[in-house]
């Protein structure tokens, strides 16, 4: 019988078969090779629940396809939504000391942008028309060496070209700020870069301490069309009550200058006339519109003017009625008590200094802060171009001029960005080169680092004949300008209208520092 079996294949094939149909699905699966586990088979193979292998490994593997695709889709919403919103709130852009909670700054940074008008864009266009029109460079590549609108990747050899103080002063005198058709030439050596098209290379410029010019830049000026556009935009945040500190003068001139002590002053030290008064914005709008109107003969300008003077007296008796009976005296804020006339005839020079430290609750820095994004340290990606050293930062200086105002020329021992936003303004500058010639005051006199001779009167030059020899150059800004001012760079500032500057520094850099040393001046470490 034996013999038979093993001798049939029929036989063989009946057994092998009935061996294999008593094997359950486990058995199977145990015996399967491990490669062909993964695969799933044609043949519909039994189970004890009578349900076939391949039918239990798609349901088992569905959700798990279903699961990674539903994965996929995610990502795919919420890779580039967070990106986005990265992108809004300013995530990564803050420095590590900012303690504003992130997920609140969008809320807190967004106010609505307000669109231009086609009048606006208008004015603008017109305001810019005048400015190209009236001042001119006076000379083109072919005797500076270089375009001034289109300047080499790196500043070239003597960069900028300048000129003698004879040549220049005596050309544009200081004193003569109403420009009027067909305009004047201007001693210019400095670049002028577009923000949008030549960015890479004013950063050469700024990295090799070069001085320049920036235009162009939307976050500079969106500002500037705000602030000059409409003079109520700023007398609305600034108001008629708050006084702030401002500069005021019998004549045009302004010379900086600190007493300490009772024997602060040098022998024979002479102060200077303009001193500190406290002024509302809207006064010294006032003041400055009717500058200008006098001026240009503009009869609006000067009816808007009397209207403000109007209003402003219109609140003083007001408050004086309010406050008859209090006899409270502030001994520590000078008050201006000049007549009306006499208002009429002097110069003031408005103060705004913000601070960063207090900008979440002083309203006025919160306000700067809020307005010049491109200032402000705390808005890494706006301000990385102006702000060279963030955490040297030394806060917003705004000065808002008036038409005739001088600064006296003088060097910062930091590096300074300069933005006009309203108005034009003359810079005269030299390079730190140029010390020895530009009749300084000493170290520890109350005017240090400031010219001891008046650049508008060519009498006093005779005392000191090497500042005729001295090399200087010069620039009209005007809004949506912003001008690099090196370290240790002098500027002298004519102001040739109603305008709106604020500057902001940012560290101290020592190419130039042996110049000054040479002078007598100790530079910062």
């Amino acid at each position: 019988q034996r013999h038979n079996t093993i001798s049939s294949p029929s036989a063989h094939r009946r057994d092998r078969k009935a061996r294999i149909m008593a094997l359950d699905s486990s058995d199977l699966q145990q015996r399967r090779p491990a490669a062909t586990s993964k695969r799933p088979t044609k043949e519909r193979t039994a189970s004890s629940s009578g349900v076939t292998s391949i039918r239990r490994r798609r349901r088992k593997s569905d959700p798990n396809r279903a699961a990674f695709i539903a994965t996929l889709l995610f990502a795919a919403i919420a890779i580039p939504l967070v990106f986005v919103t990265s992108r809004l709130l300013g995530k990564g852009s803050a420095n590590k000391g900012d303690d504003v909670d992130s997920n609140n700054r969008f809320l807190q940074d967004w106010k609505p942008k307000t669109a231009i008008t086609d009048a606006e864009e208008r004015a603008a266009k017109q305001r810019e028309e005048r400015y190209q029109s009236l001042y001119r460079p006076k000379f083109d590549e072919s005797t500076l060496g270089y375009d001034i609108y289109n300047c080499p990747h790196t500043p070239p050899k003597d960069y900028p070209k300048a000129w003698k103080t004879t040549e220049v002063l005596g050309a544009w005198k200081p004193t003569d700020v109403t420009t009027l058709p067909p305009g004047r030439d201007v001693y210019q050596g400095l670049c002028v870069f577009d923000h949008q098209t030549q960015y890479t290379t004013a950063l050469n410029y700024r990295n090799a301490e070069k001085p320049f010019i920036i235009r162009n830049d939307p976050k500079v000026t969106s500002v500037a069309r705000r602030w000059e556009n409409n003079p109520e935009y700023l007398h609305r945040v600034l108001g008629d009550v708050e006084e702030f500190r401002t500069e005021r003068s019998p004549n045009n001139h302004f010379m900086w200058y600190r007493l300490r002590g009772k024997h602060a002053s040098p022998k024979g030290y002479i102060k200077p006339e303009n001193d500190e008064i406290e002024m509302t914005f809207g006064e010294y709008l006032e003041h400055a519109i009717e500058k200008d109107g006098k001026a240009l003969g503009d009869e609006d300008m000067i009816a808007k003017s009397s209207e403000l003077k109007e209003r402003r007296l219109s609140l003083l008796n007001n408050k004086k009625e309010e406050h008859e009976d209090d006899d409270s005296d502030d001994g520590e804020v000078k008050k201006d008590e000049d007549s009306e006339e006499a208002k009429q005839e002097k110069y003031y020079y408005f103060r705004i200094n913000a601070d960063l430290r207090k900008a979440e609750k002083d309203p006025t820095s919160k306000f700067i802060y809020d307005e010049l994004t491109f200032f402000d340290p705390r808005k890494e990606e706006a301000s990385q171009f102006y702000m060279v050293d963030p955490d040297a930062q030394r806060g917003i200086n705004c000065r808002f001029g008036m038409r005739g105002v001088i600064a006296a020329n003088h060097f910062d021992m930091s590096r300074n960005m300069v933005a006009v936003l309203g108005g034009e303004r003359r810079y005269v500058l030299a390079s730190p080169t140029q010390c020895k010639k530009m009749a300084l005051h000493p170290q520890g006199h109350p005017s240090v680092r400031h010219s001891s001779l008046d650049w508008t009167n060519p009498t006093e030059w005779h005392d000191h004949p090497e500042f005729k020899d001295a090399l200087i150059t010069e620039v009209v800004l005007h809004a949506g300008d912003v001008l690099y001012l090196p370290t240790n760079w002098f500027h002298y500032i004519i102001n040739l209208s109603l305008n709106y500057q604020c500057n902001a520094r940012s560290g101290t850099s020592h190419e130039t520092s042996h110049f000054m040393q040479d002078c007598g001046f100790k530079m910062p470490s």
